[in-house]
């Protein structure tokens, strides 16, 4: 299944698990706000553990399913 962004609102981020281990050559962790979140979804969705997800802060988001 395709997933067609319509529209964004103002906050809307294409997120994966992050960057964690790192911070000692300067990379920041970033990945999902809520990570546990994003991996409930991606399990609910049946998408793997690694997949990336779309994150939405503020709303806005316009999705069509194809």
């Amino acid at each position: 299944m395709t997933l067609h962004v319509l529209a964004t609102g103002p906050l809307v981020t294409v997120q994966d698990r992050g960057r964690t281990g790192y911070a000692h050559l300067g990379v920041p962790r970033a990945g999902a706000l809520d990570a546990e979140a994003a991996a409930l979804g991606n399990r609910l969705v049946g998408n793997g553990h690694d997949d990336a997800v779309l994150e939405v802060l503020l709303g806005g988001l316009t999705v069509r399913a194809g």
